[in-house]
């Protein structure tokens, strides 16, 4: 869980970081658009000053009127010194309009080039452009990286869920399947021969480990009533049959049962007993793949002669009184079994 939360933490980290150079680029995208598109309109409105001068050259040429050249050689065409024309070209045109005119193109000409010259493309603008480009395409490899390893631990963890869910459900469906025979067996009498009832429900089927599991036990003439407002004397009963339950599906070697009779009635400790002992037998032990086999051995820590005298061996603790101590006998029952 750790590993793919990391993974998934470093896969938002990149794609913040390929947003953010995406967005670089597309300004710089956009700045270098803009300014190609203020080239192009400086460079119209220089052609149709260029064409309106052209345009009055070719008129003096059709009037035959000489025009004093001062250059040949300029980039934007032949310069004109118009203070050189004969008096009587100047008296026929108004000199301040003239003058007024030549001056306005001028500086059209010089704000246009100015302006030109000022909003010239950044020649860096590309290279920074291609910079970008690199660095986004190597966050979008890490990023394709991360997302992959990511997958492989969801997959990963997957499979352990999967794992889990069925050994889980394979043990939950034989302890269910198994424990209401088990709570039978502990609780039937020759008054209730078919005993109680006990079955276990998931809160969750579909996600077992989020919820909880339901046990219900009925004991023989009782209505259904929850685990909580039973007596000590059946709940005991109920945990026996779980435990007894459990223990069928993954067998133990033996059992340790500390003073489980103590809050049961005589007839409930003589069914414990009874119960315990044909688990205990040898006859079981030796045939565990039997039906209601999974025997076991078992050790009972018990105060009620009812209860251990199903035994077949005893083992007493007594104080030792001249001593001051503890002291222990043990008495095989088998030579005086029924």
């Amino acid at each position: 869980m750790l590993v793919l939360a990391e993974c998934k933490q470093k896969s938002e980290e990149y794609e913040k970081e390929i947003l953010d150079w995406k967005k670089q680029a597309s300004q710089a995208t956009t700045s270098i658009t803009k300014h190609n598109r203020q080239i192009h309109s400086k460079e119209t409105q220089i052609e149709q000053l260029m064409s309106q001068k052209q345009d009055i050259t070719d008129k003096c040429e059709l009037e035959h009127i000489t025009l004093p050249v001062l250059s040949e050689d300029d980039s934007d065409g032949p310069q004109f010194d118009f203070s050189e024309l004969d008096r009587a070209y100047l008296q026929e045109r108004r000199p301040s309009a003239r003058d007024k005119m030549d001056a306005e193109f001028r500086q059209k000409i010089e704000s246009k080039t100015s302006e030109i010259e000022r909003t010239a493309p950044n020649m860096r603008a590309l290279d920074q452009y291609e910079a970008i480009q690199e660095k986004e395409k190597q966050v979008s490899q890490e990023f394709e990286a991360a997302r992959k390893e990511e997958k492989q631990v969801a997959d990963a963890y997957n499979i352990v869920k999967q794992k889990r869910y069925e050994l889980f459900m394979e043990a939950f469906n034989h302890i269910s399947s198994n424990i209401d025979k088990i709570y039978k067996q502990l609780t039937k009498s020759n008054t209730h021969p078919l005993g109680g009832t006990a079955y276990l429900n998931l809160e969750n089927e579909d996600d077992p480990f989020l919820h909880g599991i339901k046990y219900t036990t009925m004991p023989p003439t009782k209505r259904f009533r929850d685990m909580e407002q039973l007596s000590g004397g059946e709940k005991t009963v109920a945990a026996l049959a779980l435990l007894f339950s459990i223990h069928s599906f993954r067998p133990s070697p033996f059992f340790i049962l500390d003073e489980v009779d103590a809050a049961l009635d005589n007839l409930n400790v003589a069914k414990v007993a009874q119960f315990i002992r044909s688990k205990s037998c040898q006859a079981a032990r030796d045939n565990q793949d039997a039906e209601d086999g999974n025997g076991f051995q078992s050790i009972v820590i018990s105060l009620k002669d009812s209860f251990y005298d199903k035994a077949e061996a005893v083992i007493g603790v007594f104080r030792d009184v001249e001593r001051s101590c503890s002291r222990t006998m043990t008495f095989d029952l088998r030579d005086y079994q029924e």
